[in-house]
Order: structure tokens, then C-alpha cells, then sequence
């Protein structure tokens, strides 16, 4: 990973790839879909804008043309450039090319105050307003805008998850995923420092008091969690009928993970043990995703899965991955090879190759001294296991703007 992470800020944290340090790998970890770069179309996209400029590069295979309408339909309400990184998620054992559509929001370089200044303004359809969860959604950005709110330093950034519904008449409803400060308890004083998330973040997006026994439960998961693992994300499914709160675990060696699981009272399973040996095999990073309920940890377990160092475009081991995936029926050949179709990169500077050294993630423009660059790359694919219903397989396409310098002054540090 570059060393400014995926929000534009610098982590300064290191994970683990099973025995060599990499960049701390803040919350990117999609496909990102890329374009021919013009000048006029490359500054401060609106969200719908972005969509439209990649229409003609998704295969049909992945996305079909109806499903890309009603995602188009859906980023037309946000009218603002609230987002410089999106995606979808495509489920691999699936003939339909359907696909879900999410994107981030950071907490700097304006994103998070165009997405303020938005529902200030009441340019969000009124239709969104008169739903409890946009309300609820619309309460937490105003506060997490305000330089005195806890949420202000705690919260880096949002991410809006859609289950997208062809034709559907329904205002949509997003799952809410917060990027966080690291999260790790090892002492009494950290569960206070971290209570912000419990008492109040999480409350403010659900629009209601977290569980006394859920929040005791995640506690719990982050006291047990292994040396130099950390909690990374927290996430309320808003459109599901779920109460639990879903987390998202990095720097966690494979190794590491059933005994973690273990400790916290998840049923150990043979099947689960085999699969983490297999993948350690295959891939070079795992992250975590478990669901705190009210019983303790949901059975149903993910598995983000990708390599590390971060190459971008230029990594060379999905081909394998994804053949390993056909092989086990977790994957369709088609599927496979529109995936593979998306990597690559387009830049505006044509005469220099794109280079992760000088080419950096970037949130927003700032001035016209900046060459920039879309970049395609396959970030993760995520293994969903549950006892008795098996596996499934789901990745992420999506799109991630990048800029470098044009003049030697410019400063990248």
C-alpha cells in the first residue's frame, strides 16, 4: 500500500503479509475499474459522473446495462463530488451479471463536508428524508462534519453499501460501514477511549442504543484480539434484518484466526480450519469480518482475501487465485475473465508509466499541478462461510482515482 492510505491520510501502520511488513491497508480493497482520461471530465467528478464515465469499459458479463441504470439513477441523487472511490460487488457463482454499488466518503479534502453541505442545503431527494435510516444517516454526517464532535478525529471515513433491486420504486437503504482510528483494548483506559464508538457513533447511524450485551460482546472481541491485529472497521447492516454490528479485523496472521474464533466462542470447525490453510497458501493477506450479536460472535464468517505488497494493476497472482476458485466451484470460468478484463491503468500522462512510487491514492484536486490517473485492479475477493450452507465467493470492482506531480516542486510526502 502507498503510504498515504486509501482516505488520503498517512496511517503509519505496517501489516503483516505472513512474515514480510507492507503498508497498513486502510479500507480499499476493491477492483477499480478505469477510463481515457480528458481534462475537462477529470476534476471533481459528481458521483453519477464517475458512473457514466465508465460505462462502456464493464463487461456484460459483469454488470449488466440495466443493473448500471439504476445504479446511475441512485448517484444522481448525491449531486456533489462526495466521492473520489467506488465500486461494486459481483457474486462469482452467479451466471447474472448483477452487481451492488458502494462508495466512500473521507473525512478529508471536502469529501465529508460536500456530503454535509449537501443535507444542509436539503439537496437529497425529500423522498430520502422521510425514512428513519436516511434520517438517522443524515444526523450522523452533520455531526461528523463538526471540528468539536468526538466523531470528528475518531471517524476517517464512510462507506455507503447498496443492495441494488432492479426496478425497484423503494427509496434505497445503505449498510453503513465506519473507517475508524485503529481500534485496540489492552488496557481498562481503552475501553473508555474507544466507548465513543458504542455510545455514540453507532447509535447515531442505527437511530438507537446499541444493545448492552452487544456492546459488552465487542469489547470482549477486541481485548481478545492477537498481538498487532486491530479493528479497523465497524459496520450496522441498515437494509437487513440484522441487530448485529459487523467488524472488519487486519494485521491478523492466519495462523491466528481459529484460535481467536475459538476464544470467543465460536463453534471450531474442520472445514473453516482447512479453508484458512488453503488460502495461506494461496494468498498473502487475510482480513477478518465477524458479526457481534447480543449470543457473541454470528457463525458466519469472511474472509477478505488479496495480496501484499499493494501492485496495483501490476499484480500477477490473481490468475492463479481465480483458478483455484473455478477449480473449487467458487468461481464461473466467465466470471473469472471479465474480472481479469478490468486491470489496468489510464492515465493522462501517456509519456510516463505509472509508477505506485511517484503516483500516490488521492482524495480530490486541489490545483491543475497534478498529472492523474484511473487505476483497474482486482483488490479482494471475499470467502462467506457458514456451517451447513458452505461457501460463497463475492469481488469487488471498483474505481480509484490517483495523482503524481508535473512539476519537481510538487511535494508527494
Amino acid at each position: 500500500m502507498n503510504r498515504i492510505g486509501e482516505y488520503g491520510f498517512d496511517s503509519g501502520l505496517a501489516s503483516p503479509s505472513y512474515g514480510e511488513l507492507t503498508e497498513f491497508r486502510n479500507r480499499s480493497r476493491f477492483i477499480f475499474e478505469s477510463v481515457k482520461l480528458h481534462r475537462h471530465s477529470q476534476r471533481d467528478l459528481k458521483t453519477a459522473e464517475l458512473l457514466s464515465t465508465i460505462e462502456s469499459s464493464i463487461p456484460e458479463t459483469l454488470i449488466s446495462s440495466e443493473n448500471l441504470r439504476e445504479m446511475q439513477r441512485l448517484a444522481s441523487f448525491f449531486t456533489a463530488s462526495i466521492t473520489s472511490f467506488f465500486g461494486f460487488e459481483s457474486r462469482l457463482t452467479s451466471a447474472e451479471a448483477h452487481a451492488d454499488y458502494l462508495f466512500a466518503v473521507s473525512s478529508l479534502r471536502e469529501e465529508r463536508d460536500a456530503l454535509a453541505n449537501l443535507i444542509r442545503k436539503k439537496t437529497l431527494p425529500e423522498k430520502f428524508m422521510n425514512i428513519p435510516e436516511w434520517q438517522n444517516i443524515c444526523r450522523f454526517v452533520l455531526e461528523w462534519a463538526d471540528p468539536d464532535s468526538l466523531l470528528y478525529q475518531n471517524v476517517l471515513g464512510m462507506w455507503f453499501e447498496f443492495d441494488m433491486v432492479e426496478n425497484s420504486s423503494e427509496t434505497p437503504i445503505p449498510c453503513i460501514f465506519l473507517h475508524t482510528i485503529p481500534l485496540r483494548i489492552t488496557t481498562e483506559e481503552d475501553t473508555e477511549k474507544i466507548s465513543w464508538l458504542t455510545k455514540y457513533a453507532l447509535p447515531l447511524v442505527a437511530g438507537k442504543e446499541i444493545p448492552e450485551k452487544i456492546e459488552q460482546n465487542l469489547f470482549r472481541t477486541i481485548q481478545q484480539l492477537p498481538k498487532d491485529a486491530l479493528v479497523m472497521d465497524a459496520g450496522v447492516m441498515l437494509s437487513r434484518l440484522t441487530s448485529g454490528v459487523r467488524l472488519l479485523i487486519a494485521r491478523m496472521h492466519p495462523d491466528q484466526i481459529i484460535p481467536y474464533l475459538t476464544a470467543l466462542g465460536w463453534s471450531e470447525d474442520d472445514q473453516l480450519s482447512k479453508l484458512v490453510k488453503d488460502l495461506e497458501k494461496q494468498v498473502s493477506r487475510l482480513v477478518l469480518h465477524i458479526t457481534i450479536t447480543e449470543n457473541g460472535i454470528d457463525q458466519k464468517i469472511g474472509l477478505e482475501c488479496s495480496f501484499a505488497p499493494d501492485k496495483y494493476h501490476l499484480e500477477t497472482r490473481w490468475q492463479s487465485f481465480f483458478n483455484y476458485l473455478v477449480k473449487k466451484g467458487l468461481c464461473l470460468p466467465e466470471k473469472k475473465d471479465a474480472l481479469l478484463e478490468f486491470i489496468g491503468v489510464d492515465q493522462e500522462d501517456t509519456k510516463r508509466n505509472f509508477d505506485t512510487a511517484v503516483y500516490r491514492p488521492i482524495v480530490k484536486f486541489e490545483n491543475n499541478d497534478c498529472s492523474r490517473a484511473l487505476v483497474r485492479y482486482i483488490s479482494h475477493i471475499k470467502l462467506v462461510y457458514e456451517p451447513d450452507h458452505g461457501l460463497s465467493a463475492k469481488a469487488y470492482p471498483g474505481v480509484r482515482l490517483f495523482g503524481c506531480p508535473n512539476t519537481p516542486s510538487y511535494d508527494v510526502n
